[in-house]
């Protein structure tokens, strides 16, 4: 087991995290005139409220007891199993931050220390100089980490829908975190609604792809369609042996009616003409007119 097994994720939202700050921690006689650090003063708050919420859940939804601990037996009443989960104890809340612009900044300037380019160090310094100053966005957390002593309260945890209770005014909503080395926390700052619409540019991005692809493929199919139309497969022994040595002739008087005639297929003789001079002729054959009255290229485009 690990600790993701202990763990669940509860989304933080920004607003209401802005309204617990000064409506609770800046209250009088709050946890900011008690010198807390609001972190310390959310994290306590949360477990007290986690650990409260989720007891009263489990007991109005005795099915996720059951769940977990199996059905109830004959004449068993099925609250009598939920009574076997012995309470919600929060061990650790960690959380996550919005503080990605920051977390760039410091991993540019400790590549620029390895460089020993301390120009670009100095500015990159200033600008986290500037990032310090908006250190109450800095601190806004996204996401909280809470990691409970039993298992059993993570899986009950993650069972929760359609509650009642609240977590900070929210919905009191866990998911499955990701195993804390999975973790990248510079981009905890993103939301669902960010992911949606990633995906959505991704999907679209795909769906064009494959819609250029199709058009090619459909280019390419109707091309040779046509070409086979025009040149369908002939054996080109038995045209050899009845145009002799007036092959030439005959496959240039069926290249200017192929050309005066769009789509009508050919004799055979055009082609069998110029696969013959693809082996005698292969360096010459496409850039020679053998004779057409306009000086065409009678084999270029032709040869199947």
């Amino acid at each position: 087991m690990t600790a993701g097994d202990f763990s669940v994720e509860f989304a933080i939202n920004g607003d209401r995290y802005r309204a617990w700050k000064e409506d609770v921690y800046r209250a009088a006689g709050g946890p900011f005139e008690n010198h807390q650090a609001p972190a310390f003063a959310l994290k306590n708050q949360m477990k007290e409220e986690i650990e409260k919420n989720l007891d009263a859940w489990v007991r109005d939804n005795p099915w996720a007891a059951e769940q977990l601990y199996g059905k109830a037996k004959k004449n068993m009443d099925a609250s009598a199993v939920s009574r076997q989960y012995s309470g919600t104890k929060v061990a650790d809340i960690v959380f996550s931050f919005n503080n990605a612009r920051l977390i760039s900044a410091l991993r540019a300037r400790g590549g620029q220390i390895a460089a020993q380019d301390f120009d670009a160090m100095r500015a990159e310094e200033a600008k986290i100089s500037e990032l310090f100053q908006e250190f109450d966005s800095l601190t806004v957390p996204t996401a909280a980490f809470i990691t409970f002593e039993a298992d059993d309260s993570a899986n009950l945890a993650l069972d929760v829908i359609n509650a009642e209770q609240t977590i900070m005014g929210q919905e009191m909503k866990f998911d499955k975190p990701s195993e804390p080395t999975d973790i990248i926390w510079e981009n905890r700052h993103f939301t669902a609604k960010n992911y949606f619409f990633r995906e959505l540019f991704a999907y679209c991005i795909i769906g064009v792809l494959l819609m250029g692809s199709l058009i090619v493929i459909y280019a390419i199919s109707a091309y040779s369609a046509d070409l086979a139309a025009v040149f369908p497969p002939i054996s080109c022994t038995g045209v050899e042996n009845a145009y002799g040595d007036n092959l030439q002739t005959y496959a240039v008087s069926d290249f200017n009616y192929i050309a005066a005639n769009p789509g009508q297929p050919s004799s055979g003789t055009l082609q069998c003409f110029c696969q013959q001079e693809l082996k005698a002729n292969k360096d010459t054959y496409l850039t020679t007119s053998y004779g057409q009255a306009k000086g065409e290229f009678i084999c270029e485009g032709y040869v199947s």
